[in-house]
């Protein structure tokens, strides 16, 4: 007996979804920047379904997000509901069980345990494990369908696009340790190791998305402009590998000490982003190892955040080391950002890891910022903290 055939409109949108798809997966594919991947998998993955809150994240190991990024909660909401949500009950038991969960109430599930004051009253609930291998990385999850419901083609979506997104999470994790390892010891090997690694992964990207795009059943010149993207987004990501490796220099913060160390590092941004560093840096290193290492990461980061969100607008940092204290700040006059909002509804590696490594040495961080005021960062280490080298 003939197989019914599927009815035209349901066919279309059905192939537009997939083309959709297929369009997300190559451009998380191309980027390294694991905080801009979370974003394109969490906005794209709330479209296909037509969820109307949905949130992505990546747990810290400690009971907690080390990332967590939502979508259609406004920061007004997001700052009476207070803290981040923590990895337990049914967000726990997608990490921890590592299954798809699809509930019309979510409410009546067995793991289900509290929504906080303020928060949305989510009923119909769609949530997919972000997996790279027999790892679950993290989790998708979404409410308000559009429809009233999730349906089985909404979690096969999502399923597929988390399948994709654990390979471009992987990716952009590894990609950033190895620039963190590659200014420690052996920064020439690692450099030169890293810089193989991810060609050829580049290279597999563009011939993976040259066929992708063959098959896509879409129209031609759609097809051509799509992989023409994705080809200059991997274009991008190799030039950035590229200056990344002729930054680096065989040296070692052990040897060199913390000052050339960070003056190595901003005449790399001055010379890769073309960027508009004053640095003032003391030479005398009154700092154990790790000590040395945490104010460096924390100087490298509070840059990297000035390079790539304040413009082209001068970017300051002074490093003095005191009788009574050694001092980071790292200022810019860029647009600024509003700390307390941004923390609630999009909290990312930046922010999160440097009050963390601050804390692991003693010392005190404090942001400072608003929308058109610009930001900065003081790090503060008192004497009775420091440990002599």
């Amino acid at each position: 007996m003939a197989k019914p055939s599927i009815p035209s409109p349901v066919r279309g949108e059905r192939t537009r979804r997939l083309a959709a798809l297929n369009e997300a997966a190559l451009a998380i594919a191309g980027d390294l920047d694991l905080d801009r991947v979370l974003e394109k998998i969490l906005k794209t993955a709330a479209r296909l379904v037509g969820a109307r809150y949905g949130a992505i994240g990546i747990p810290d190991g400690r009971g907690g997000f080390g990332r967590f990024l939502t979508v259609g909660i406004s920061e007004q909401r997001a700052d009476r509901i207070g803290a981040l949500p923590r990895v337990h009950g049914v967000l726990g038991a997608l990490v921890s069980k590592g299954k798809p969960i699809r509930a019309r109430d979510i409410r009546r599930h067995p793991d289900f345990s509290w929504y906080p004051e303020d928060h949305p009253e989510m009923v119909e609930f769609l949530g997919v494990p972000i997996r790279h291998g027999d790892v679950v990385l993290g989790n998708l999850f979404f409410s308000g369908a559009r429809g009233g419901i999730f349906t089985a083609e909404d979690q096969r979506l999502v399923e597929m696009l988390a399948a994709h997104a654990g390979v471009a999470i992987t990716t952009a994790q590894l990609y950033a340790d190895a620039q963190q390892l590659a200014t420690l010891e052996e920064r020439g090997r690692v450099a030169r190791e890293l810089h193989d690694a991810v060609s050829q992964t580049l290279f597999s990207l563009m011939y993976e998305a040259r066929a992708a795009a063959d098959r896509a059943q879409t129209d031609p010149k759609a097809s051509a402009a799509h992989l023409a993207q994705v080809q200059q987004q991997a274009a991008g990501a190799l030039e950035e590998m590229r200056n990344l490796v002729l930054a680096l220099q065989p040296k070692s913060l052990e040897r060199d000490g913390l000052a050339t160390t960070l003056r190595d590092h901003v005449d790399g941004l001055r010379r890769i982003h073309q960027a508009a560093i004053e640095a003032r840096i003391d030479n005398g290193d009154r700092l154990a190892p790790d000590q040395q290492l945490a104010v460096l990461r924390i100087a490298q980061e509070a840059l990297h955040n000035a390079v790539k969100h304040a413009g082209a607008v001068p970017i300051r940092l002074d490093l003095r080391h005191g009788s009574d204290a050694t001092r980071l700040v790292v200022s810019d006059e860029g647009s600024g950002f509003d700390v307390k909002t941004m923390a609630r509804t999009r909290r990312t590696v930046g922010l999160h890891a440097m009050r963390d490594r601050a804390h692991a040495i003693g010392a005190s961080l404090t942001i400072e910022s608003q929308q058109g005021g610009g930001s900065v960062i003081r790090l503060t280490l008192p004497a009775r903290r420091r440990r002599s080298t």
